[in-house]
């Protein structure tokens, strides 16, 4: 399993060049910079490859799974013997409490809007 956690914080108000930020820093090594499953791990981890971003709605109809893009990232929703999945991501939703306050009315709030802030971001490298 491959997995590259980093610890932050985040501002209540997460400015799309935040989610930028995050993008590059939580989830280019394995998606790569554009996205497109191409980063650095798949280079470093035989079989490895990572899920192209910038066609999930193409994949989905036309339509992009917000919802579901969430939900991947944030990865709470994974209970260990209560799905079938098998995955390296990251539980970004528990990776981005801030120490000390995690689980806090205002830490779940700060860690929703980043999460969301991230899959704002990864609706606008959608293929057109």
């Amino acid at each position: 399993m491959f997995a590259c956690v980093f610890a932050g914080g985040a501002s209540a108000q997460t400015a799309p060049s935040t989610a930028k930020k995050d993008f590059v820093l939580h989830c280019a090594d394995c998606h790569g910079v554009d996205g497109k499953g191409n980063g650095p791990a798949v280079q470093v981890i035989p079989g490895f490859k990572p899920v192209d971003l910038t066609v999930l709605s193409k994949n989905h109809g036309g339509q992009f799974p917000r919802q579901d893009v969430y939900d991947v990232i944030d990865g709470r929703k994974r209970l260990p013997g209560h799905f079938d999945s098998d995955t390296d991501m990251p539980l970004w939703g528990l990776t981005f409490q801030p120490e000390g306050r995690e689980f806090s009315k205002e830490a779940e709030e700060k860690v929703k809007a980043r999460i969301a802030a991230l899959v704002d971001y990864i609706e606008g490298i959608q293929q057109k």
